[in-house]
Order: structure tokens, then C-alpha cells, then sequence
């Protein structure tokens, strides 16, 4: 796992800490030492003699079918497991690529509309529940998976999900009619996720695409709500794979920092994303 305070170590450290308030932040050499303990008693415990873990060729080719993310990957995968676990999967996303492409071919270019200000001086605010950052030309759905756009905020509550039924949860919008006339959305990388952490103490960077914390006096969630209202502040699922097998990355949007997390045991919030990589 990554080193420093990934989210499945902040949750250790802190439940052996007894971190009191959720505003209130732990003393980070406190937590240091507790992971370093941490890390130390696993290390140990792997080291010990046992049976060899069976691999799992089916799931490591699907993983590395998700990651690749391509239409070509998903048939690689099928034409190896033809009948494995995750052939519908990859069917249903062969399916919904290719529903996709008639569907930006004939929508119809929209009129031309006036120059407006925009919301926070990089959403351009497109009038039907989604703003395009005009810096990384990425789309994103103003409210969060579970919430409903009322012309103004987003109304309900953040649905929260597993890493892989948030995928799922993207691929079903995109097969029911999709959103905002389009239906390629998707969950963002985790690069993508990062370009909307906002630290208004400007610290380190008032758009902080860096995945380290805000720092000084700075406003959560850390996400300009004019363009995205009612966010909550907690973490947020990205697609990309983390390099520690059965984790994903996110961003924890209370701190503005990113973290890598268990992706079948934990429950976290998505916002959705179209355009670009």
C-alpha cells in the first residue's frame, strides 16, 4: 500500500487512537508510529510459513482488462474466458460502447449561447446538470450518484457504493438512456478526480491536483460548491486500480488529500465524468 496516511491506515491508526470528533485530526507522529507497527506485525505475519495462494487468472485477467479500459482489451478477455465470471461484464461493456457512438454521432450540434461568467472561473455551467472544466475540457455531473439536480443544488443523498458496483452503476446509467443527452459517462481516474479538489486557503495549490492535504485555514469539503452543490464531505471512488492487489484510489474530499482503499469491503460516494482520458 502507499506509504504516509492511505486511507486504510488513517482508519487503523485512528480507531487505536480513539480520533474523537470527525473535524478533529490526529496527531500525525502518533499515527506514524502506529503504522509503522502496523506495517511491521504484517510483514511478520506474511513472512510465516503456509500454503501458497491459488492465483486467480480469471479475476487478474478481468482487472487487467478494467484497467486497460478499451473495447480491445475487453474482447482479449473474453477470447481467454469465454465463460469466466466476468464474460457478461464484458459483453455489457462491449455493448454499451458501441451504443454510445451512434448516439454523440447524431446528436445534434447545440446552438451557439452567449458568452457567461464562469462558476468559479473554470466551469462553464451547461444548463442541464453538468459543467465542463474549460482547463482539463472534462464534463462532470454537478450532483452525485443518489442526488437529483433541481435547476439550482443538487437535492437527496450521496448514494455510496463498492468499487466495482460503482463501475456497474455507470455502465447501467449509460444503458438506460444515459445523462444529459450523453451516454458515455463513467467513474474518473483518479487524475481526473484530483482536478476538482479545491483548497480555498490556497495551500498548497488552491487547485490542488497534487493528492497531498489542504493545509492552513481552508473550507470542506474541499470542492468549489458553486459548480458542485451539496457535496459531502467524504471519499470518492476513482476507476484506477491501485498497484496493491483488491485496492482503488480516491479522493477524500473532507481533506482534499487522495487515498487507496479496500475495493469490495468499503462503501464511498461517486461523481461522474465524460471527455478526455
Amino acid at each position: 500500500m502507499r506509504s504516509g496516511w492511505s486511507w486504510i491506515g488513517w482508519g487503523l491508526a485512528l480507531g487505536l487512537i480513539g480520533w474523537g470528533a470527525w473535524g478533529a485530526e490526529p496527531d500525525p507522529e502518533e499515527v506514524r508510529r502506529r503504522m509503522e507497527k502496523y506495517e511491521r506485525d504484517f510483514a511478520e505475519e506474511a513472512a510465516k510459513p503456509g500454503p501458497a495462494l491459488a492465483i486467480d487468472h480469471d479475476r487478474e485477467a478481468w482487472q487487467s482488462a478494467e484497467k486497460c479500459g478499451t473495447a480491445a482489451c475487453f474482447r482479449a478477455y473474453l477470447e481467454d474466458y469465454p465463460k469466466g465470471r466476468y464474460a457478461k461484464m464484458a459483453k455489457a461493456r462491449l455493448e454499451a460502447e458501441s451504443e454510445s457512438r451512434p448516439a454523440a454521432a447524431e446528436r445534434p450540434k447545440p446552438p451557439s449561447r452567449p458568452a457567461k461568467t464562469l462558476l468559479a472561473d473554470r466551469y462553464r455551467d451547461n444548463g442541464d446538470g453538468t459543467v465542463t472544466d474549460v482547463k482539463t475540457g472534462l464534463q462532470w455531473m454537478r450532483c452525485s450518484l443518489g442526488q437529483t439536480w433541481r435547476g439550482r443544488t443538487c437535492v437527496g443523498e450521496a448514494k455510496t457504493y463498492n468499487w466495482q458496483a460503482a463501475l456497474d452503476a455507470a455502465d447501467a446509467l449509460n444503458r438506460q438512456g444515459g445523462y444529459a443527452g450523453y451516454r458515455d459517462w463513467r467513474v474518473p481516474t483518479i487524475e481526473g478526480l484530483r482536478t476538482l479538489v479545491y483548497c480555498s486557503s490556497g495551500q498548497p495549490k488552491t487547485w490542488n491536483d497534487t493528492g497531498k492535504l489542504c493545509e492552513g485555514d481552508y473550507k470542506r469539503p474541499t470542492i468549489d460548491q458553486s459548480a458542485f452543490p451539496n457535496t459531502p464531505p467524504t471519499l470518492y471512488w476513482s476507476a484506477s486500480p491501485y498497484d496493491f492487489a483488491g485496492y482503488a484510489w480516491g479522493v477524500f474530499f473532507y481533506n482534499g488529500y487522495d487515498y487507496s482503499d479496500d475495493k469490495g469491503n468499503n462503501l464511498f460516494a461517486v461523481r461522474l465524468v465524460r471527455g478526455g482520458q
